[in-house]
């Protein structure tokens, strides 16, 4: 009885990511024919389906990072953009820019800050060998104001340069001058993000009971810690890299799609990628809808669904712990 219950619950996990792959797909093909403008079948393929791809592959990448942060930190609260994690990209993906680093060498650059700031936030959030939730999103917030002042002042001293108005809007985060090379510059870093915390599923669901309890289970908590990390900062690095700042994707969909499947992240990976991946490409397909022929940035759309859901974690977050 118990082993048909657990079978027909799997079933029903697996059939929730199929509807999610099933919206994605829909969605994708209806944006392919959404614009200011009418376009050709060749011009719909050269022009908007690879911005439809790297919005997938953004989503996707942001989505599995948050994923992977909240199980790593067991927080609630972890976002690749709220520790900084992605500030610290923007921040490695602009000086890039600035001063001349060859582009594909640009999600290296950004991989780099922004494992450095994952690095950071985490010693800094943990207090006697344990991640207090308060002190980890204190320190994502100081870490984020500091790498955001950094990024300031290096744009204020190259205010000059006629690149500086390029990388300022790129910063506001957004598809438009996606090509099929940012998406193959994109896709490695994505998968990597993506196989990585699917591979160590058994080890993230040991680590949401504790270390110590991950560790008796048999799982080597560093190791596998490590790369989780690595994959995290490295998919959110690339997608900062070639998107800009784009906020709260890593919060929303882990937490939406953990009410619909659980905790078991052999489901809730896809699950949550799918889900990102279909957030960003909606709110994206409304950024160059609503104001035809100009556009807005995307980062303005998932701030006004990030913010509201942030605050109500929060206050969740207060009434458990007190």
């Amino acid at each position: 009885m118990e082993m048909a219950v657990f079978v027909k619950a799997r079933k029903h996990r697996w059939q929730v990511v199929g509807a999610v792959a099933f919206f994605l797909a829909a969605t994708a093909l209806g944006s392919a024919f959404v614009g200011a403008a009418p376009l050709s079948l060749s011009q719909i393929w050269a022009v908007r389906v690879p911005r439809i791809c790297l919005a997938v592959l953004v989503g996707a990448s942001l989505a599995t990072a948050g994923t992977c942060l909240q199980a790593l930190f067991r927080n609630p609260l972890a976002d690749p953009f709220l520790l900084g994690i992605a500030a610290g990209g923007a921040l490695g993906a602009a000086g890039g820019l600035l001063f001349g680093v060859p582009s594909f060498l640009i999600p290296a650059v950004a991989f780099a800050m922004a494992l450095l700031t994952a690095w950071l936030v985490y010693r800094l959030g943990r207090i006697n060998g344990t991640v207090r939730m308060d002190t980890l999103l204190l320190a994502g917030v100081a870490v984020n104001a500091f790498l955001s002042s950094l990024l300031t002042l290096l744009l204020y001293l190259n205010a000059h340069r006629l690149l500086v108005s390029a990388v300022y809007f790129w910063l506001m985060g957004g598809f438009q001058m996606a090509t099929w090379r940012e998406v193959g510059m994109v896709v490695p870093y994505a998968l990597i993000g993506f196989l990585v915390p699917l591979y160590y599923a058994r080890a993230l669901n040991a680590l949401l009971f504790g270390e110590e309890w991950a560790h008796y289970s048999g799982v080597d908590v560093e190791t596998v810690k490590r790369w989780l990390l690595v994959a995290a900062t490295l998919s959110c690095g690339a997608a900062v890299s070639a998107a800009g700042i784009i906020g709260f994707v890593g919060l929303i969909a882990p937490h939406l799609v953990r009410l619909l499947l659980g905790p078991h992240h052999r489901t809730l990976v896809p699950g949550a990628a799918l889900f990102g991946a279909w957030l960003l490409l909606s709110c994206d397909t409304l950024a160059r809808s609503l104001v035809r022929p100009a556009e807005l940035p995307v980062g303005i759309f998932t701030a006004f669904l990030g913010v509201p859901f942030f605050l109500l974690l929060l206050r969740q977050a207060r009434c458990v712990f007190g």
